[in-house]
């Protein structure tokens, strides 16, 4: 049973907490912007092996437009426990219903598939040496690492001259970014608008993803990884292999016709000083380490391509990794002090920054996520 601890005061409470706009620029948030440091989370926090539960989220447009009005705390509640469980839920939203879900994803493989088949062969093999340079709108990639080609739409480009449909499922996650934003502030007892405003210049981009199918000998079809925007929302064509890193196992995320996977980055760890996780994911072939999912599944999922659309929602460029001066950010890297860094360089930095001759696509892990799967693999081996 969820309890929720709700204070009928809470809004002017959280008045205490709410951004301050340091500039004339409504929407420039600075290193000054509070963070929820000491802040009591009043969600029982679920301990359990789930991952992934299932969220409905009843919030129509016309309610978002209406910003005085709440979420629905039960809704809002098991949200909020789900993100503490495993950094991992499911949502079903009418505001991206069923019918556009398939044609987005029908429009994704279209596009990826005759894209795939125009890069040069020699292209495609001298890919895994160097990463290839910046590609112009809609152009499809393949991955220097993983088996799978891509494409990255952003609002500087032109969605809808890639796709119409594309353009019209975008918009859609837009506000189903705002939704959840909305639900989660609303279930941590801060403003509703909490998290909205720090994403008011849609910064979001949207990546469709082609994995061509495999063998009994495939290993990850996508490396093991933590987001690091705010979340990410997900939509599958429903071949299995997705599993997250859950309680010192990877565990399969289920897939269910309508819903939207969504995940917490690392900014929304940072920001929430770790209550909401952001939880290694990756996509399991058959010859994967340690997998959740069992060999049939994957055998049976490797016979298959796979596609998948990820919407990542980045927040405003001018707001900060810590939202507080003296804040310490949860990406404990070892590598890079990284709490006095803007959400725009930090991105930057955690995607591979701007040299192509890197010889990396972002950081796979940070070296304590690295650290949480190896050391759960040499435990189960011990025992």
């Amino acid at each position: 049973v969820i309890t929720v601890k709700r204070i009928l005061a809470s809004k002017r409470a959280a008045a205490a907490i709410l951004f301050t706009l340091t500039s004339s620029t409504a929407h420039s948030f600075t290193s000054k912007e509070p963070s929820l440091q000491g802040k009591h989370i009043s969600v029982t926090k679920i301990m359990s092996n789930e991952v992934a539960p299932l969220v409905h989220i009843p919030l129509s447009q016309s309610d978002l437009l209406e910003n005085e009005i709440d979420p629905p705390s039960d809704t809002s509640a098991e949200l909020v426990a789900a993100f503490q469980g495993s950094g991992f839920l499911r949502i079903s939203t009418p505001l991206v219903p069923l019918e556009l879900q398939k044609r987005a994803l029908q429009a994704a493989t279209e596009h990826l598939v005759k894209g795939a088949a125009a890069i040069p062969k020699e292209e495609e093999e001298s890919s895994a040496a160097v990463p290839p340079a910046r590609p112009g709108p809609g152009t499809v990639v393949t991955h220097p690492t993983d088996p799978k080609s891509y494409v990255m739409l952003s609002p500087a480009d032109d969605i809808a001259s890639v796709s119409s449909v594309l353009d019209e499922y975008a918009k859609a996650l837009e506000l189903a970014k705002i939704a959840v934003l909305r639900c989660l502030a609303f279930g941590l007892d801060l403003d509703t608008n909490y998290f909205a405003r720090l994403h008011s210049e849609n910064n979001s981009s949207l990546r469709l993803l082609r994995y061509p199918a495999g063998t009994e000998d495939t290993g990850n079809r996508c490396k093991a990884h933590s987001d690091y925007g705010s979340i990410t929302i997900l939509l599958t064509d429903g071949v299995s292999g997705l599993e997250a890193y859950h309680r010192g196992k990877w565990r399969p995320v289920p897939h269910a016709e309508g819903a939207l996977v969504v995940n917490a980055g690392s900014l929304l760890e940072s920001w929430t000083n770790g209550k909401i996780p952001a939880t290694l994911h990756r996509v399991a072939g058959p010859a994967s380490d340690d997998i959740g999912s069992s060999k049939e599944v994957l055998l049976e999922a490797i016979g298959s391509d796979r596609t998948s659309l990820a919407y990542f929602a980045d927040p405003d460029k001018g707001a900060m990794v810590a939202l507080q001066d003296g804040n310490t950010s949860n990406d404990k890297d070892g590598t890079k002090d990284v709490k006095d860094m803007s959400v725009v360089d930090y991105i930057r930095w955690r995607s591979g920054g701007d040299d192509c001759n890197a010889k990396r696509s972002g950081l796979a892990f940070t070296e304590e996520e690295e650290g949480r799967v190896t050391g759960g693999r040499k435990k189960r081996r011990a025992e």
